[in-house]
């Protein structure tokens, strides 16, 4: 008997294999498939969102009146009303004021211009350096010697001077800002795109008003 070339065998069981997997694929069942079915959307991405839309609290069939604000600055005033202005009957801007704190001052308080000037020289004596006389106001004349947002560091730096032998005090510093307000009214079913100015202006609101609060009556025209 011949010796066997076990080379020609091991061709020939790669071959069968071969075919078997071949097979195995071709009878296979492919996965069913959905008709109109979409790839689920990855809920990482953005996701676009419709602002002016058919529908909302302008759906009446009354006209209606609105304000938004407050608005922080005259530039996005006037852009919230190019935005209106097309969809409404009546538009109109107006201005209030607000306090707002601005922080912790610490201050020497002083009865005249000559006290302060001699609260100064002291404090220069001392190496403070950080200080200014108050031009005007209902604390005129005092010395400022510190404004800071952190309560904990204004009560620190009220401290420390104490300790120089001064009379320093402590209070929250408030200032005037203004706010700029838009008013308008719009027809029955109009929908201005409001959304993008509140958007724009973290704190603003739209708040629906009564109409005669801002003289957008029936007799200034629809």
């Amino acid at each position: 008997m011949k010796d066997i070339d076990w080379r020609w065998v091991a061709v020939a069981l790669l071959a069968t294999n071969a075919l078997v997997f071949v097979l195995a694929q071709l009878g296979a069942t492919p996965p069913p498939e959905r008709d109109g079915e979409l790839t689920p959307i990855d809920p990482n991405l953005p996701r676009a969102e419709f602002i002016a839309h058919s529908g909302g609290d302008e759906d009446s069939a009354e006209p209606a009146c609105y304000t938004i604000g407050p608005l922080p600055t005259l530039l996005s005033q006037q852009r919230a009303v190019d935005r209106l202005g097309p969809f409404t009957t009546h538009l109109q801007t107006r201005q209030t004021e607000a306090d707002r704190d601005r922080g912790w001052w610490v201050y020497l308080p002083a009865a005249s211009r000559s006290e302060a000037l001699d609260l100064t020289r002291r404090l220069a004596e001392r190496g403070v350096e950080d200080y200014y006389v108050v031009a005007g106001g209902p604390l005129e004349n005092a010395v400022s010697v510190g404004l800071y947002e952190n309560i904990d560091n204004a009560r620190e730096r009220q401290r420390r001077v104490r300790t120089m032998g001064f009379d320093a005090q402590l209070e929250v510093r408030r200032e005037a800002v203004p706010q700029f307000w838009v008013d308008y009214r719009v027809a029955a079913g109009e929908s201005p795109p409001w959304r993008f100015i509140v958007r724009a202006s973290p704190g603003a609101q739209r708040l629906q008003v009564p109409c005669t609060d801002y003289g957008f009556t029936a007799a200034n025209g629809e």
